[in-house]
């Protein structure tokens, strides 16, 4: 029998070492909490419930909970198309209609709380806007190429910002804005995410192009691109990825919430269990 030298033991624990080590870095999959089939749906924001929010081929707004039981629905009166809706806020959720330029208050249970008419306020088209923490609403006005913030309440604007030193007035896509940790972010498509602080106030770019929608959980903010979900932190901006369960079909929509994540396909949601 072969005696084994003390140099082949060396290399062969080190192949050992190599191995365990590689298994133990592999994530264990993340167990499915629910699929649901729902072609023609949107995914459009997720609350502090992890509640999340759909909408339907007819522009519904459905309301699903944990386990992906539909807990509430709201279908407007006048049918619209929705760009956007935000649940953060514990008081509050929008719906913004770019086609009618309108937006609609909700409470937590889908229930109107108001109408807001956006022409009251500018001549301009409103193409992204989202809830203000001081219970306001920021808008951009593409037509003036503005930042507005305005008080529904008093039907007035009460701030705004003029965009022409920041982005270029020729290439822009603003698709999405959200106020977050007292920022607020303006995703352009073309050349990444500006923030500014709640006054208005432009601070930096970060330079993400080719995105449409930006998520926020803890200290990071999340988007999805190349079949992966990337988390970048808003402070050191240290960026970090997460590879998704792979899907037959290409995901299009990501929601990350404090226990659940949810994928979106042209097919179908499913959540898993994520932390």
């Amino acid at each position: 029998m072969r005696k084994l030298t003390p140099n082949f033991l060396v290399v062969a624990l080190a192949w050992l070492l190599l191995a365990v080590s590689a298994e133990a870095q592999t994530p264990p999959p993340l167990p499915v909490a629910f699929t649901l089939p729902a072609p023609d749906h949107a995914l459009l924001s997720i609350d502090r419930f992890d509640r999340v929010y759909l909408a339907d081929a007819k522009q519904n707004i459905l309301q699903l909970d944990t386990l992906g039981k539909v807990l509430n629905r709201f279908s407007p009166t006048v049918q619209g198309r929705l760009a956007s809706v935000e649940a953060w806020s514990m008081a509050k959720i929008m719906a913004f209609y770019d086609d009618r330029q309108r937006i609609q208050l909700l409470d937590r249970f889908l229930t109107p709380l108001g109408l807001a008419d956006l022409r009251d306020y500018t001549d301009g088209t409103i193409r992204a806007a989202t809830l203000a923490s001081d219970d306001r609403l920021w808008l951009f006005d593409e037509s003036t190429f503005r930042l507005l913030k305005i008080d529904t309440r008093l039907t007035r604007i009460t701030h705004e910002t003029a965009l022409e030193l920041t982005l270029d007035r020729r290439q822009h896509d603003i698709r999405f804005l959200r106020e977050y940790q007292g920022r607020l972010y303006m995703v352009d498509r073309l050349s990444g995410i500006y923030v500014f602080d709640n006054l208005g106030n432009y601070q930096q770019r970060l330079p993400l192009p080719n995105l449409g929608y930006v998520g926020f959980i803890g200290d990071e903010l999340y988007y999805l691109a190349d079949g992966q979900l990337h988390f970048q932190h808003l402070y050191t901006l240290k960026e970090r990825t997460v590879t998704l369960p792979e899907s037959p079909t290409p995901y299009t929509q990501a929601l990350v919430g404090n226990r659940f994540l949810y994928l979106l396909t042209a097919k179908g949601l499913t959540a898993y269990h994520w932390r």
